[in-house]
């Protein structure tokens, strides 16, 4: 019982960290934005090398609680657990491995406020910011549901 607790605590630990940075960013990027006034482009690639770091950290933190979880899937709640944060790490790596590399290809040479709203540069490269801010919104959605349902998780045996 107490490996499993321990491993619970883990678990919880480690999908908390995730979330909470995420909610973190979300919550301190407008700030970003507001320190930096009207020069938005230096912003937004600090926010954006702020998400780079925040993804590569929640994947590592996800495979960590992944390893955490496995042990316990005898519970039905685990299971539905592992099903959230496979989709947690699924979201992460689409987002590393295909949204980033969109992102920066549609990255226009000059800073993005000086095109036209309906300049295809600038709809381009929105329509795939907007993307990743509803991938990072879901991995997070996921990630809390992977903690809110922790204390739910049955708890049998002992050691195993």
């Amino acid at each position: 019982m107490r490996r499993v607790r321990v491993l619970e605590a883990a678990t919880q630990l480690l999908m908390g960290l995730w979330v909470g940075a995420a909610a973190g960013f979300a919550l301190g990027a407008p700030k970003i934005f507001a320190a930096f006034g009207p020069d938005r482009q230096s912003a937004g690639d600090l926010a954006g090398d702020i998400i780079y770091l925040l993804n590569n950290v929640g994947l590592l933190l996800g495979a960590a609680a992944l390893l955490t979880l496995l042990p316990r899937l005898r519970s039905g709640v685990n299971k539905a657990r592992l099903v959230l944060l496979l989709g947690c790490l699924g979201l992460a790596l689409t987002t590393w491995l295909y949204i980033f590399p969109q992102m920066e290809r549609a990255q226009p040479p000059e800073p993005v406020q000086t095109y036209a709203e309906t300049d295809p540069v600038r709809v381009e490269y929105n329509r795939w910011h907007k993307m990743s801010e509803r991938v990072y919104g879901a991995a997070m959605v996921l990630g809390a549901g992977v903690i809110v349902l922790g204390p739910f998780a049955e708890q049998k045996g002992g050691w195993r």
